[in-house]
């Protein structure tokens, strides 16, 4: 079968090919409905997994002292046991990580989407709505499995019950993580945020506007990388205000 033939027929195969052809997904996903639920379930998942182990293994009590010792540096030893019951127990973090985390994607993904149906809706070729645009954010946010799969990775070979590990290994594809950046420099957090997996979402959005749209090439990319140019530059003037 050449390559103009190529066709994406079920939601396993899309899940397999929106990594090598994301292009050919986009345009089945343009004529089929209910495609979504596969990565959903996927991403929503997968995604959690990474930190309900970590907070299960991690030494609680060292995480939370230096949580505090980062966020309250010049509190008093009475100030700091008034905060400690505040991120209670290992227990609670590890399931608050499995409910936190698919509620924060759910809520992400509805925003990302009414964004894309508000650029979109005076384009002639867009014939999709809010709730085809929401079913795309979970595609374009397939590439997080495999961040997800190798943090999962990561804490099982490199981390201990009770021991001391970095939360950088949550965020494997971050340059916090491939930098080395230590949580305690004010430049952690917005390292964490430049992502290998999240400038792959930012690709798989736009190719999806390519293919749904009118859109050009360097428009496509444009408005894909917005929202996380703007995510970017809040944290980049935070950091910088500390």
């Amino acid at each position: 079968m050449s390559e103009n033939n190529y066709e994406v027929t079920n939601p396993i195969q899309a899940c397999n090919d929106v990594f090598i052809r994301p292009s050919d997904v986009f345009r089945a996903l343009s004529l089929k409905d209910n495609w979504s639920w596969l990565p959903f379930i996927l991403v929503v998942v997968i995604s959690s997994l990474p930190a309900y182990l970590y907070f299960d293994m991690v030494d609680y009590n060292w995480y939370v002292d230096t949580q505090i010792a980062l966020s309250m540096p010049d509190a008093s030893p009475a100030e700091l046991e008034n905060v400690r019951p505040a991120y209670g127990t290992g227990k609670s973090a590890s399931m608050f990580a499995l409910i936190g985390a698919p509620l924060y994607l759910i809520i992400v993904s509805a925003v990302l989407a009414l964004y894309f149906t508000l650029v979109t809706r005076n384009d002639d070729k867009s014939i999709h709505g809010f709730f085809d645009w929401y079913g795309a954010q979970w595609w374009f946010m397939m590439p997080t499995i495999i961040a997800s799969a190798i943090s999962l990775a990561l804490i099982l070979i490199m981390v201990e019950p009770g021991s001391q590990a970095s939360q950088s290994l949550l965020s494997p594809t971050s340059l916090s993580y491939l930098l080395s950046i230590q949580t305690s420099s004010k430049w952690f957090t917005f390292m964490s945020y430049i992502r290998f997996d999240t400038i792959w979402s930012v690709y798989l959005g736009a190719v999806c506007l390519q293919e749904w749209t009118n859109f050009s090439r360097n428009k496509s990319f444009i408005f894909s990388a917005i929202p996380t140019l703007i995510i970017l530059t809040i944290a980049l003037f935070w950091t910088i205000s500390q």
